[in-house]
């Protein structure tokens, strides 16, 4: 059984700043990060899943919107999330 956890708020810098999302340490056991309730990211958002990303390499970013996608492949960090 795979541990899989959700983000369910709008991923924007306003939440970021408000430390609404958890430290990344949280995401340390976490190997599917689903992505499917996420309906409002910016740049900052991207940048957050790329940090948990970058930290945690085995945790897949499952569950995209396609507006996350183009968002993602604008800033060349398109490979990061699983397709």
């Amino acid at each position: 059984m795979s541990n899989s956890m959700l983000l369910e708020q709008d991923l924007l810098l306003a939440n970021l700043s408000e430390q609404t999302y958890p430290a990344l340490d949280t995401y340390k056991a976490v190997e599917n990060l689903d992505l499917s309730q996420l309906n409002n990211v910016d740049s900052a958002g991207v940048a957050y899943l790329v940090q948990i990303k970058t930290q945690y390499p085995a945790l897949q970013l499952v569950n995209a919107s396609a507006k996350l996608l183009v968002l993602a492949e604008l800033y060349g960090v398109e490979n990061f999330f699983e397709k």
